[in-house]
């Protein structure tokens, strides 16, 4: 595992921090609590050394006065516990301090114990998952937010990884961050970014090697909020000044692209992968160009996805532009995140403003090509499971199919060989459960004519595969749902709707199509034969044909209307000309060649 983060400098060493008339610095390692009232002799604990403090309340060495010793009273007679963190701050911005505290025992630089805040109303113990004792490491410190309020910072303890915790205050009440717990190692730059590293086993990509990643987020109208990431096509990428530069040696050791990211703050993410190692590789805009800054084991995305900001913060100029390009292309097709097997993301399920911890794992045999089951957990618990063996994979989504009720949903796609899939589920939370929506591989498509096999890739510097208008609704590219010999293979557009009763298709009297589906130029038709064509369907098989394509004329495919199994009404259009008319294709050849599968 690399961190190698130039621009990071410790939390408690960056921050410029008000708390209980004392520096919270990494270099300040907090010493024992002790006080001293009504004429009593209290200890404070330094290096082991145990001094006489008279007249006085104490912590760690410093005196404490005011608010704050009123604060560090009432929490210590309410806990009856040696308090080992304790930090006073206005931490809701309303001129008035309040206090955080840890209390219980130091076993060695681990605390075991409660804790606890103090304000108007008193001390009052805070929720550590219920009544079992919670474990911290021996520091703590106030974070400061650019709007006069602050958070409580402390780390957990843990064996391979540990969690930040961050508690604020809002209207005199103690909450805790929806960042608390999300990761690790919480940190600031110099410009004021904050940062929290995700820990995950994606070093390699059977689901083994913790990795720890950076990811970014800032502070605005009272909430944190993770810079967005926007999904960049690796053409589009090596466009920009200076790219082709940072993938360059990647590229002569055998890595090659997953996927790439701008990220809202105006950095570059490559993900990368050679053989089953994943790489990521963090690129920044300087001086007219990106340039290399730094890499990490394992995959960089986002980490609170329900956090993701569209807003941009980086640099003018290309990458703003290319920014703002994809994002409006991203705000048009909805949201449809895939999310990394073993690695968490937080998204809001049930609409009550709390993101869940949603996470899935692929069942592999030893060797095994592919995967044979796969498991959903939302907040550690398992919500849905399958046995069902796929020849390529598994991927779960989170999707927003109805953009007005504040709630995500998920989808389970099963991949199979030369591109084909066996399911694409889709999923609500309900009652701590998820309740199937529907199952598109088994939806009835174009008046029983078509099966869904393959699904084309709708955006392609994303990679998605489905447009999601956020009024439940589905598009998607079909890859030759029905096959005529005369017409080859083709991609046709289809649009779903979710119901009471399930998916269904919605019915057109003509499809758009698309050959081939990656732009460009549409595919050539050369007539072999003469082809009547007739200026509407109904038409074709007993009206008067609007014109005759001659051997040796070229046309390319607007629309179709399937017409019995291997018989498609297809719209072509003369590209001399530009007229449209509609024909009946089936097995008959009558082109001098049509495009091959996908």
């Amino acid at each position: 595992m690399k961190r190698n983060t130039l621009f990071v400098l410790c939390l408690l060493a960056a921050l410029v921090m008000a708390g209980c008339s004392r520096k919270n610095t990494e270099s300040a390692v907090p010493d024992s609590v002790t006080e001293e009232n009504g004429g009593e002799t209290g200890n404070v604990s330094k290096g082991g050394e145990t001094e006489e403090v008279p007249g006085e309340l104490t912590f760690r060495g410093e005196k404490l006065s005011g608010e704050d010793a009123v604060l560090f009273s009432e929490i210590k007679e309410a806990a009856r516990a040696e308090i080992l963190l304790f930090d006073c701050a206005d931490y809701d911005g309303d001129g008035n301090r309040e206090a955080f505290a840890f209390a219980g025992v130091n076993n060695d630089g681990i605390l075991e114990g409660q804790r606890w805040f103090a304000g108007a109303e008193g001390a009052v113990p805070l929720k550590n998952g219920g009544e079992a004792a919670e474990y911290l490491q021996d520091k703590s410190a106030v974070v400061e937010t650019p709007e006069n309020t602050a958070f409580w910072y402390t780390e957990s303890d843990g064996s391979s990884a540990t969690s930040s915790l961050l508690w604020g205050v809002s209207d005199k009440v103690p909450y805790e961050s929806v960042l608390s717990g999300k990761g690790e190692a919480f940190t600031v730059t110099e410009d004021g970014t904050y940062i929290l590293y995700q820990s995950s086993t994606d070093a390699r990509e059977d689901g083994t090697g913790r990795t720890v990643k950076p990811c970014y987020f800032y502070y605005e109208n009272g909430s944190f909020h993770e810079y967005g990431a926007m999904a960049v096509g690796q053409d589009r990428f090596l466009g920009l000044p200076g790219a082709a530069e940072c993938f360059a040696p990647y590229e002569a050791e055998g890595y090659w692209v997953r996927d790439i990211r701008i990220r809202g703050n105006g950095l570059v993410q490559l993900n990368l992968r050679k053989e089953d190692r994943n790489v990521n590789v963090t690129c920044a805009w300087k001086d007219g160009k990106l340039s290399k800054e730094e890499e990490n084991d394992g995959i960089a995305g986002l980490l609170v996805g329900e956090l993701a900001s569209a807003q941009w913060h980086g640099p003018e100029g290309a990458l703003q532009q290319l920014w703002e390009n994809r994002r409006a292309a991203e705000e048009a097709d909805g949201t449809a995140i895939d999310i990394e097997p073993a690695q968490a993301a937080w998204y809001d399920l049930d609409g009550d403003g709390v993101p869940e911890e949603i996470r899935y794992t692929v069942r592999t045999e030893e060797d095994m090509y592919g995967a044979d089951g796969m498991e959903v957990s939302i907040d550690g618990k398992t919500v849905w499971e399958t046995d069902q063996a796929v020849s390529i994979g598994y991927q779960l989504l989170v999707v927003d199919l109805d953009r007005n009720d504040g709630k995500k949903e998920l989808a389970v796609y099963g991949l199979e060989d030369s591109g084909g899939f066996s399911m694409l589920k889709f999923f609500a939370a309900e009652d701590g459960k998820l309740k199937e929506l529907g199952d598109l591989r088994e939806v009835s498509i174009l008046g029983g004519l078509g099966n869904l096999y393959r699904i084309g890739v709708f955006d392609f510097d994303s990679g998605r595969m489905m447009r999601l208008p956020g009024d439940s609704s589905i598009e998607i590219w079909a890859d030759t749902p029905v096959f005529a010999e005369g017409l080859g293979s083709y991609y046709v557009k289809l649009d779903f709707v979710f119901g009471s009763s399930g998916i269904a298709q919605t019915e057109r009297q003509e499809y758009d199509m698309k050959v081939p589906l990656t732009g460009g130029e549409p595919y050539l038709y050369t007539a072999q034969q003469p082809i009547l064509f007739y200026s509407t369907r109904e038409e074709c098989l007993a009206g008067e044909p609007s014109f005759l394509a001659v051997p040796g004329e070229q046309l390319n495919c607007a629309a179709l209307t399937p017409a019995a199994e291997n018989q498609i009404y297809v719209k072509m259009r003369r590209t001399g000309t530009g007229e449209e008319g509609w024909t009946v294709l089936s097995d008959t050849q009558v082109f001098t060649e049509t495009p091959g599968w996908g």
